[in-house]
């Protein structure tokens, strides 16, 4: 029991953390930081996009590992499913976001769906 409760605590830390990395950081680091151009890098747009999706999808990537934690604690035979499936839809939606966003343009949309796509399959394949 003690064990659950443990994992439950993490979970409320990493999905706390979550929402203010995201909201936190677009509010006091992201829109600041765009606003003051000057150099090369921020006179981009495509280099904006993605440290703004690179930002968020570390927060992403943080509830996909809460949710891997619940399945460790509270439904240990499914925990294969819950972390091929996070993984495999996490990864895939977003490489499919970053595709649309950057029209193509970001080099590590086809590895990031890749990654989720053949998550998914594996999860298929078991």
């Amino acid at each position: 029991m003690l064990f659950q409760w443990l994992i439950v605590a993490s979970i409320v830390a990493l999905v706390a953390t979550s929402l203010v990395h995201s909201v936190g950081g677009e509010i006091y680091l992201l829109r600041p930081l765009f606003k003051h151009r000057g150099n090369r890098v921020l006179d981009h747009s495509l280099a904006r996009m993605v440290l703004r999706f690179v930002w968020h999808v570390t927060s992403v990537s943080w509830l996909v590992l809460a949710v891997i934690l619940y399945a460790l604690a509270f439904d240990e035979p499914h925990l294969r499913t819950v972390i091929l499936g996070g993984v495999g839809l996490s990864f895939s939606a977003v490489g499919l976001f970053d595709l649309i966003a950057s029209r193509g343009r970001h080099i590590g949309w086809p590895l990031l769906l890749l990654t989720g796509l053949f998550a998914l399959a594996a999860l298929a394949y078991s």
